[in-house]
């Protein structure tokens, strides 16, 4: 069971965390959207006036789809988040077999893990039955995963790390890429953090994780990293055991 002091910890720490999380998500918004049509418009206008070509105008169409494919990726996550937000939103626990979740990930994220020659591995008991909700946990490993895979470098492995002690499931999800720079730790989860590209050049809004470590929250859990830059990054997500 869940003690009361620290239940109640978590609960103020989640309410904080939405907040900042609400006031910089609406910032990251107008700011993304302002530019990508911004840009759009400026691109229509100059062919329309002759300033650029047919010739230009497909050179831009790669950049065209990657700013795309960010705000795609912004509003999939807005979405999500969202269903959390309305109707007293609680997590529904159930059991959820580790190595079943984690044949999942991997099915979904094989593209990208073929296309930088990734080897996806699991360590533990695959027998172990977690007691969480489905939709939250598979967030949150869904966008950890991915996440490993867009700063590791080709012909390297991530590794899926599910371990039970007496009072918690630890989930740990390890690259052997870029890694982080020790400064740049502790803003990893706040809007002024720096987004970098990833090793193939992936691109992203940085809003992923700021959601992963709302809906850890919501959980009642903590996540934690520890990185070494030019070696590689392990995410945990520690989750209490509950009654079903």
């Amino acid at each position: 069971m869940i003690n009361t002091l620290e239940e109640l910890q978590l609960e103020n720490t989640k309410l904080k965390n939405e907040n900042n999380l609400l006031t910089g998500w609406i910032s990251l918004i107008s700011h993304d959207t302002k530019q990508i049509f911004g840009n759009l418009k400026w691109i229509i206008e100059a062919y329309d006036d002759n300033i650029i070509g047919k010739e230009d105008l497909f050179k831009m169409l790669p950049q065209i789809k990657k700013d795309a494919t960010k705000n795609f990726n912004t509003a999939q996550d807005t979405s999500d988040w969202l269903k959390t937000q309305y109707g007293n939103f609680k997590p529904k626990n159930e059991n959820i077999n580790a190595f079943n979740l984690f044949e999942q990930l991997q099915e979904e994220q094989d593209s990208k893990i073929t296309a930088k020659e990734l080897n996806f591995e699991f360590e533990g008991d695959r027998t172990l039955e977690l007691i969480t909700d489905r939709t939250l946990i598979h967030f949150i490993l869904n966008k950890l995963v991915d996440n490993a895979i867009k700063y590791s470098n080709k012909q390297s492995k991530i590794i899926l790390n599910v371990t039970k002690t007496d009072r918690e499931f630890i989930l740990s999800i390890t690259d052997f890429g870029t890694g982080i720079n020790e400064k740049n730790i502790d803003s990893i989860f706040s809007f002024e953090s720096s987004v970098f590209a990833g090793t193939m050049g992936e691109i992203g809004a940085g809003l992923s994780l700021k959601i992963v470590q709302s809906f850890v929250f919501l959980l009642y859990g903590k996540i934690v990293i520890k990185s070494k830059l030019d070696e590689g990054t392990t995410v945990s997500i520690y989750l209490p055991q509950i009654d079903k």
